[in-house]
This record gives C-alpha cells, structure tokens and sequence, in this order.
C-alpha cells in the first residue's frame, strides 16, 4: 500500500496535505482499497462521508483552513517576543547586564533565522 494513504498520526494539521486529494487520501485506510480496488472511488466516498477515518470537508472548506493554518503559522512567525529584561533598570547589576545582551543577540539571530 501507498505511504500516501495511511491515516496521519499527528491529527489533522492541515499544513501537512500538499493537495485536497492528499487530504482525502489520508483518510482511505487499506481496508477501503482492498475491497473498493478504486483509489478515485475511495477518494469520492471519503468526500461524500461515506468512508474515512477522519473530519469530511469539501474542497472549499479544506482550501479555506489550510489558508488559515498558513496566516496563523505566519503572523506566529512574525511576532517578535519581548524580552524578559524589557524596561528593567539593570545599571549596577553586570551579570544582569550581560544576561540581558545575551537574550537579545539571541533572540535576533533566532529573527533572521526565519
């Protein structure tokens, strides 16, 4: 059997189906192969709620919340973290200081990483 058709263990994180039809795929079990011998077919009784292990979505719906999942992972990306030593008086404290410049050039290169 296809890797491609086995049901995903990691629940139903959008971003990991490429296509609607890797989707539906994800959902047709070897059971359904073996007595369907139609992967299409599978993949249309899946669409209609017929089969499948899993949440029935039209393509529209799919394309909408993989739309979503992607602008939520983005904007996560894009949000910078306030630092822990924000806005606090540090003067007379060295290791204080140093711990502070460290979390910041730290969290830059972990900026420019994305």
């Amino acid at each position: 059997m296809d890797a491609a058709l086995e049901v995903p263990a990691g629940g139903d994180s959008f971003a990991e189906f490429p296509t609607y039809e890797d989707f539906l795929n994800s959902q047709i079990t070897s059971m359904d192969l073996y007595y369907l011998e139609d992967e299409e077919l599978a993949r249309q009784l899946v669409e209609l709620g017929y089969r499948g292990s899993g949440e029935v979505l039209k393509r529209e719906e799919f394309e909408a919340r993989k739309q979503l999942a992607e602008a939520s992972r983005l904007s996560k990306r894009s949000q910078k973290k306030t630092l822990a030593s924000a806005n606090k008086n540090l003067e007379g404290l060295p290791f204080l200081e140093a711990l502070a410049q460290r979390e910041e050039a730290k969290q830059n290169r972990e900026n420019d990483v994305h």
